[in-house]
């Protein structure tokens, strides 16, 4: 798909559960989906690759000049996020290091910051012999269920307990100027997403999906309002007070 012809674009998809309400009815001819992690869809977008779509807040908070959200769009959580765990044998106050998700760009950016501004210590980001290991996704959902780990904590009920803040781990983001030049493409396609989360929610009981995944989804919130955008800010705060997130 050549990009700017017609205002075509290529969009990049999450592919975990946590996306299925955006794109339950999301079907525009203008719009060509790629799926990838979230730290693959950051890399593909900073190769010209993809244009945007369901990135990183932590991804847009430091590419906030170039990129416009989509109004009212996030995936978030007003306390357990059910898939952004730290798993460990050791209780929180006992942990020193962490090993980092790989997939993930925000989730380790608020554990870290969970860390070093809340909990008051410098945890270090290590490999396999680390205290702790960060999970995101629908891995994190699975080995939850499973028990196998002393202490599982839920980095979305952390931020929340200590800023009253939902935690934003991803945004809906197009080039500005792709929003400028194609302002009815924009609308069309705001109006898409809050109609897919709108319609999904409405169905959900009735769509052939586990229980544990229709609770799950129960559990996130699909909007951004102002608590969103405080939270955003105070995270992109803690990232220039942290060495633009050299940590």
């Amino acid at each position: 798909m050549l990009e700017g012809a017609k205002g075509k674009i290529t969009l990049g998809r999450v592919q975990y559960k946590n996306t299925l309400p955006l794109f339950y009815k999301f079907n525009l001819p203008f719009v060509q989906i790629v799926e990838g992690t979230p730290s693959q869809l950051a890399r593909l977008l900073d190769a010209g690759l993809v244009k945007g779509g369901i990135l990183s807040s932590f991804y847009y908070i430091q590419k906030s000049t170039v990129y416009q959200p989509i109004p009212d769009i996030s995936i978030s959580s007003f306390g357990k996020s059910g898939s952004v765990l730290l798993f460990s044998e050791k209780p929180l106050k006992d942990i020193e290091t962490v090993k980092p998700s790989k997939e993930s760009l925000t989730s380790n950016f608020l554990t870290y910051s969970l860390f070093r501004k809340f909990l008051g210590k410098k945890v270090s980001f290590v490999g396999d012999s680390a205290d702790a290991f960060l999970l995101i996704g629908d891995r994190a959902l699975e080995l939850s269920l499973s028990g196998k780990y002393r202490y599982v904590y839920d980095i979305g009920e952390l931020w929340y307990k200590h800023t009253g803040l939902p935690a934003v781990f991803a945004l809906f983001i197009v080039p500005k100027e792709w929003a400028t030049d194609n302002p009815q493409l924009f609308a069309e396609l705001t109006l898409t997403l809050i109609n897919s989360r709108e319609e999904f929610f409405k169905s959900l009981d009735t769509l052939p999906l586990d229980r544990e995944t229709k609770l799950y989804l129960k559990m996130l919130d699909y909007r951004f309002r102002e608590e969103h955008l405080r939270s955003l800010e105070l995270m992109e705060k803690l990232f220039k007070e942290y060495v633009l997130g050299k940590f």
